[in-house]
């Protein structure tokens, strides 16, 4: 029910003065009150329209949101700073926590000051020669200070989630440009193993282009030996592009460069400069579970519904109304002035929505809570694997070492029968291909390696909270 309050979209509805009982909670106030009411309405309407009649700006760019392009060589950690700083990748997030706080600024005015809104007629042909020709009526909102209070409650957990995810983004951001990185580096060596390989290959191909030539060749060695240069040329080409990529991904979508922009990047000692000096063997389940943003975040989503609870059973309690206006000219009565009104607003029936929307509000924090179960064991279980494929990578990288010294062996010992002249060029340029391809596999299975420690450093929230600081995005 509605006590005092006058319907705003019926205003005409009202009963005349002289029918009205003595019973409603109007209360007489002095006409100086809605007078300057009406002054500040029309003030601030005046100002938003001659606002809003002004030719846009373009707007400027700031700073922060211009695209740099940093001088010298980079390092990872100046990658680092860049990207958190300019790259789209981490745009989306971030806005998202300026609409929190925005929503969290709504929220914090509806606690202290309920919506309020105007209606004002002026009648051209006044019905009765008595009175104003105008009237002039202010109405709130249902109001609930209860809902108000545990609503912005909920805001700002909601906000605090938002930062969460953003730092969570942040992170897996930075793995990311972390494995790039270390790629690079791996790339720059096993293009220069590469290219020995081809020198290698052309060199054989000569040899059996002189042996053909002086008859104790043959073509199909020819052959053989110009389909070995051409594979060597093509794999050189390969990881030629593939470094290529990585450099335009790391430019593009991570530091958020335009592509005719040129970066360059100091990859001298990679893995100390994206590793810095992380010990797996130290890094713990409980440290990357009390660090987790992800797992942060949950806690937080079923704070945030357990506040969503509160304000279902809120909404249970009548809505307070609040209207003041001056008697209609249509309204026959010589009354004058202006009234205050307060009332309450109950629904009579509502098919018990409400009650059946506190019953769903706690199976959502419940669905909530399996849902940040769940997580915990998706975590462990990421974990396992990574130090599962810790050790098959450290197991591979010394194999490869001992394979890598078993190549050189053996090219020193077709070095030694080369030069007592038991074997002939060929068999020495073999084997210094075989060192060369073990090489490469060293290269390779150290990359590996390394990225599964750099996502196990991600995990354990060593390699965001090196960078960021989580303090600086509370205010």
């Amino acid at each position: 029910m509605a006590g005092a309050l006058l319907n705003p979209r019926n205003p005409r509805g009202q009963q005349p003065a002289h029918l009205r009982t003595s019973g409603q909670s109007h209360q007489r106030c002095g006409p100086g009150l809605p007078a300057l009411l009406v002054v500040a309405f029309w003030t601030i309407t005046l100002g938003l329209l001659l606002e809003a009649s002004r030719p846009a700006r373009a707007a400027e760019p700031s700073p922060a949101d211009a695209q740099v392009v940093p001088p010298g060589p980079l390092t990872f950690d100046d990658c680092v700073r860049l990207a958190i700083r300019q790259s789209p990748y981490f745009t989306k997030s971030a806005l998202e926590i300026e609409v929190r706080r925005m929503n969290e600024t709504d929220s914090r005015y509806a606690l202290f000051t309920p919506h309020i809104s105007f209606q004002s007629y002026y009648y051209v042909e006044r019905p009765y020669q008595t009175g104003r020709p105008y009237w002039l009526y202010f109405y709130s909102e249902p109001y609930n200070p209860f809902g108000s209070y545990f609503t912005l409650q909920a805001q700002k957990q909601a906000t605090q989630m938002a930062i969460f995810l953003h730092l969570q983004v942040i992170s897996q951001g930075l793995e990311r440009l972390g494995k790039m990185f270390l790629s690079l580096a791996a790339l720059k060596q096993l293009t220069a193993f590469q290219s020995d390989l081809v020198n290698l290959c052309r060199e054989n191909l000569t040899y059996a282009e002189n042996r053909r030539v002086i008859g104790t060749g043959t073509s199909l060695e020819v052959r053989l030996a110009t389909q070995e240069l051409e594979v060597a040329k093509s794999e050189l080409a390969r990881l030629e592009s593939d470094r290529k990529r990585t450099l335009n991904s790391i430019k593009t979508f991570i530091i958020g460069l335009k592509p005719e922009q040129t970066i360059d990047l100091d990859l001298r000692d990679a893995r100390r400069q994206v590793l810095n000096n992380f010990d797996p063997a130290a890094a713990t389940l409980e440290q990357a579970k009390a660090r987790s943003f992800e797992l942060r975040a949950s806690a937080i989503k079923m704070e945030l519904q357990k506040y969503n609870v509160t304000v279902a059973k809120t909404r249970v309690l009548p809505d307070i109304l609040i209207n003041a206006q001056n008697v209609n000219p249509l309204n026959y009565t010589t009354a004058t002035g202006y009234f205050l009104g307060l009332g309450l607003q109950v629904p009579i029936w509502d098919g018990f929505d409400r009650i059946r929307n506190i019953s769903r509000q706690k199976t959502i924090l419940k669905q909530y809570g399996s849902e940040k179960d769940e997580k915990e064991i998706d975590l462990t279980d990421k974990w396992n694997d990574l130090q599962e494929a810790i050790s098959v990578n450290s197991a591979g990288v010394n194999l490869a070492k001992s394979q890598e010294e078993l190549a050189r062996l053996k090219e020193r010992q077709a070095e030694i029968q080369y030069d007592s002249g038991n074997e002939q060029l060929p068999a020495w340029l073999e084997a210094r291909k075989a060192v060369l391809e073990a090489h490469k596999s060293v290269a390779s299975k150290a990359l590996e390696y390394d990225q599964s420690i750099v996502s196990l450093r991600q995990l354990s929230g060593d390699l965001c909270y090196s960078y960021v600081d989580e303090k600086s995005w509370q205010k």
